[in-house]
């Protein structure tokens, strides 16, 4: 071996040991997500309420918090402060109808026309925490160097032609026993019933869920109608959805009407028919935040990369990513509207925008960030490199995440409200 051989070799091992020696430390200086109290994490004014209180430990995730809510109509998860904003103002809503369903009048009916009674007080309980380790439904897919679930894309671009929007109206029937000439009007009473409680009427709470097929089926065949003034009883003036008027065409328009409209809206962006298939039949969607989605994108339309986004979002495999995306590119919009024009979206991992001066834009509506491996890679990322990043939270970073985010020159905000006051919902 001659010497400049062994020289070659011995700088090799010491890159080597030099790039092992700085992963060890940097491992090392990776941090759990921690339990934290809910007072951290969320208003003081979500924290508690008639009939309900929020559990105080609250297991984060390195990116979203998962809330149990304990309540005098059950038990219930909210994996992320969103969602515990919409499952609160549920509450009311639920109470409301246990209420009204005791009765003389609704209790007959519904004895008569529902399914079965909606269930007494301590009965219905919705997924309590056991643990959040291990998520697969989390939004971390994001942000880390697992690539995304594409093998959805290509199942469903070999799946039958979807059906009609009258036919997808009349899944409701298969829910509630109904016959499909019934289910326009069912579907109608249905919504009007959630506007009176000013809840979503495509909400994936099972147990309002039930509790609206219930009261429009008996308000529908017994003509019996249910009267109430929930609106003021809902803490914070919760928004169902992205904004105002999403709100309204959830509970003003016909499902399948709805369904078309969001079709259309895709097509005027320029994306293609089998991939609005693809995005419209993804059943982690609820239909008014697949209707927030396209509304968002719209404020984006003629911006490179919208069609991408539509395919990232067919991949959601949650309600939490569907509602992550659907806030995301809210608070693109949003930037693009009000600070500088968005002049491309980088649609890899995760939905970031590349404005006109050519800074990075990264909106993420999440709740805590913890300085995980992902969390370092995505910080990290090459295509990053070179340009001025901001990155924009909902929620805030662990000291330490912030101080590493800092150093490698991110420009950070933190408790970023995603929806402009002007924008909330009634």
């Amino acid at each position: 071996m001659t010497i400049r051989s062994s020289r070659i070799r011995l700088a090799v091992v010491m890159v080597l040991l030099t790039a092992i020696s700085a992963a060890i430390s940097t491992a090392a200086d990776f941090e759990k997500p921690p339990t934290l109290p809910a007072r951290v994490l969320a208003p003081v004014s979500l924290l508690s309420g008639s009939g309900f209180h929020v559990n105080n430990e609250v297991p984060t995730d390195g990116l979203l918090a998962h809330y149990t809510i304990q309540s005098d109509v059950g038990v219930f998860q909210a994996n992320s402060t969103e969602m515990l904003k919409i499952r609160i103002a549920e509450i009311p809503a639920i109470q409301e109808l246990t209420k009204t369903s005791k009765t003389k009048v609704f209790a007959q009916s519904l004895a008569t026309n529902a399914a079965r009674p909606v269930a007494a007080a301590g009965e219905m309980v919705m997924n309590p925490v056991e643990t959040v380790k291990g998520l697969p439904s989390g939004v971390g897919r994001f942000f880390g160097r697992v690539g995304l679930a594409g093998q959805r894309l290509k199942e469903a671009a070999t799946e039958p032609e979807e059906a009609s929007a009258g036919e997808k109206a009349g899944e409701f029937a298969k829910r509630t026993g109904q016959t499909t000439r019934d289910v326009f009007g069912y579907e109608q009473e249905r919504r009007e019933l959630a506007k009176k409680l000013h809840v979503d009427p495509y909400t994936t709470n099972p147990v309002l869920s039930k509790q609206l097929d219930d009261f429009a089926l008996t308000a529908f065949r017994a003509h019996v109608g249910v009267t109430t003034t929930m609106a003021v009883f809902i803490p914070g003036s919760m928004a169902i959805t992205a904004t105002r008027v999403v709100s309204q065409w959830v509970w003003d328009t016909p499902r399948a009407d709805l369904i078309v409209q969001d079709e259309k809206a895709l097509e005027e962006l320029k994306v293609s028919e089998a991939r609005i298939r693809t995005f419209m039949r993804n059943p982690v969607f609820p239909l008014s935040v697949q209707t927030a989605f396209i509304e968002n994108l719209k404020r984006l339309a003629g911006v490179p990369g919208c069609v991408e986004a539509v395919e990232l979002a067919s991949t959601a495999e949650s309600e939490e990513q569907a509602r992550f995306l659907t806030d995301a590119v809210g608070m693109l919009a949003r930037y693009h509207e009000t600070q500088a024009s968005i002049a491309r979206l980088m649609v890899r991992k995760a939905i970031i925008g590349q404005d006109r001066t050519g800074t990075i834009v990264v909106q993420a509506p999440v709740d805590y960030v913890s300085w995980t491996q992902d969390m370092s890679y995505f910080a990290n990322r090459p295509d990053f490199q070179g340009h001025r990043k901001i990155v924009s939270l909902t929620g805030q970073f662990s000291p330490l995440a912030r101080k590493h985010f800092q150093t490698l020159g991110w420009v950070i905000n933190e408790k970023v409200n995603p929806i402009p006051p002007s924008q909330n919902g009634p």
